[in-house]
């Protein structure tokens, strides 16, 4: 199933648009000298920190893009023992968000996050197969004044960040490597591949990681409308011209419609894609060939209170749209839709999210971001639960029909439809019903299906978080090795940054 929202017509009228915006409106590079010479060198007029793009030059920016289907996408936040599956209409899907709240289903009741939470929700999600990665940073209430999110160690000395990270793996039963942060520098992600091999007590696949870890990747929102931040521009340019084997930037605005964007569906993709593409022109222009993510995170403000609300179905329809302007250029896409508006499990969250959901996985959404309620503010256990069933159906609904000679089963109708039907006891009932009709508890017409899906969920959750013990510890052969390495760091942790390949054999090997 292919969902497409804008035709050919409405597809160029919206590039033209963006053309016509960078041309004549152009886009702000403020406080960053990298991106203001990177941009004056290739060919754009400035106006002090703001550039004007030419539109050859913008045209010969998306050429140099590389073809997806030939390039290896692996993403520190997202993956990291495989690979992303980014072709045209491959989707991955999964959390990410900043939540301050949870959804207690028992009392039910909202409460702050607390740091108890991150452990039950990182063995959730090991259980729930279909969510494919987890990057819901969890807030605390005292951290409330500072910047740092509870489910990330950022700035932490390498002894203190080696310390947490292992220690928040270990007792949620070793979630898989990593989980790292998009803004890791090159001495963490190193720190969070020694933490894995404490983990897996193994350095087999040590030469592997340390290959699949020479990543530089930065996730830029743009300053909508039509700004970027120094920082980030600044790392625009430095992830295009670094020497790491894998070099990503994935570039997604948040427009917010009828605030920092027009209030029209067309006017908010015209600007988005503007601002889009004035990225792929800094990192072509600081580098040819250097990989893109074309990223939507763009949704309506309810001007009856100035807040965004990424559940309305707008929401949907502007991300699916952007599916198609990435695929237009080549380019994998990022959307968020389905992260509901609704503060509690229930009819509008359910809903909400199957829009989004399928909306999603329809228009071919390469990384589809949702699961989480009041606009990605609040986790909620029994809806991710839930989200995962949903994943089961879209997908099932998204693969289409088979019309293979087996499937059209003429021989069958004509073997058992006449003179009375016998399709439930004949063979090809038997080998395809698993194939062609999904079965859960969510569905059909058996008992359990007409029981509340969140009450069924609530009930998955509990099973789920029996399994860890309460006050959980780290194990004493985890301990040992976490030790071990902890003293050859406080002895040299020059290492961490040195350019050679076995920088790691000190540390696990003492070699």
């Amino acid at each position: 199933m292919k969902l497409t929202i804008l035709n050919e017509e409405s597809l160029h009228r919206i590039e033209e648009a963006s053309f016509d915006i960078l041309e004549k409106a152009g886009a702000q590079f403020r406080d960053c000298p990298s991106a203001v010479q990177v941009l004056k060198d290739g060919g754009c007029r400035m106006e002090g920190y703001r550039a004007f793009f030419p539109r050859e030059l913008v045209l010969e920016c998306i050429g140099r893009l590389p073809d997806r289907n030939n390039v290896t996408y692996f993403i520190p936040t997202f993956s990291m023992r495989n690979p992303l599956r980014l072709g045209k209409g491959e989707s991955q899907i999964g959390l990410v968000g900043n939540a301050y709240y949870y959804y207690d289903y028992k009392s039910r009741r909202i409460r702050d996050c607390r740091e108890a939470d991150k452990p039950d929700k990182a063995l959730l999600i090991e259980h729930l197969g279909n969510l494919a990665f987890d990057f819901c940073l969890l807030y605390y209430s005292s951290e409330r004044s500072g910047t740092t999110g509870s489910s990330s160690n950022l700035e932490l000395p390498p002894e203190e960040f080696l310390k947490a990270w292992v220690g928040e793996r270990a007792r949620a039963d070793g979630q898989p490597f990593p989980i790292a942060h998009p803004r890791y520098t090159k001495m963490e992600l190193r720190l969070s591949i020694l933490g894995n091999i404490i983990l897996d007590g193994s350095s087999a696949r040590m030469e592997d990681l340390v290959e699949k870890s020479d990543v530089s990747f930065v996730w830029c929102n743009p300053i909508s409308p039509l700004q970027y931040h120094p920082d980030e521009a600044a790392r625009i340019v430095e992830t295009a011209k670094s020497d790491s084997r894998y070099r990503t930037i994935m570039i997604s605005p948040e427009v917010m419609m009828g605030a920092t964007g027009p209030v029209t569906p067309a006017g908010t993709l015209a600007q988005m894609n503007a601002e889009i593409l004035a990225g792929v022109c800094l990192a072509q222009l600081a580098n040819p060939g250097t990989q893109v993510i074309y990223g939507c995170v763009c949704a309506p403000m309810d001007l009856r209170n100035a807040e965004i609300s990424q559940g309305n179905f707008e929401t949907a329809l502007v991300n699916a749209a952007s599916v198609q302007l990435a695929d237009r250029y080549g380019m994998p896409s990022r959307i968020a839709p389905g992260n509901t508006s609704a503060r509690e499990p229930g009819v509008r969250a359910a809903v909400e999210t199957a829009i989004g959901l399928v909306t999603g996985v329809a228009s071919g959404g390469n990384i589809i971001t949702t699961g989480l309620l009041d606009s990605t503010l609040m986790v909620s256990y029994e809806h991710l639960a839930f989200v995962n069933e949903l994943i089961s159906q879209v997908s099932g609904l998204s693969s289409g029909i088979r019309t293979d000679s087996d499937s059209l089963a003429v021989e069958v109708i004509q073997r058992a439809g006449h003179p009375a039907p016998d399709y439930i006891q004949d063979e090809h009932t038997l080998r395809n019903m698993g194939r062609d009709i999904y079965y859960s508890s969510f569905t059909g017409r058996i008992k359990d299906s007409y029981e509340s899906s969140y009450e069924k969920s609530h009930r998955l959750v509990d099973e789920i978080l029996s399994q860890r013990e309460p006050g959980q510890k780290i194990s004493a052969d985890i301990e040992e090795r976490l030790s071990e390495v902890l003293a050859r760091l406080r002895e040299n942790n020059r290492n961490l940054s040195s350019p050679e390949k076995d920088w790691w054999r000190y540390y696990v090997l003492g070699l």
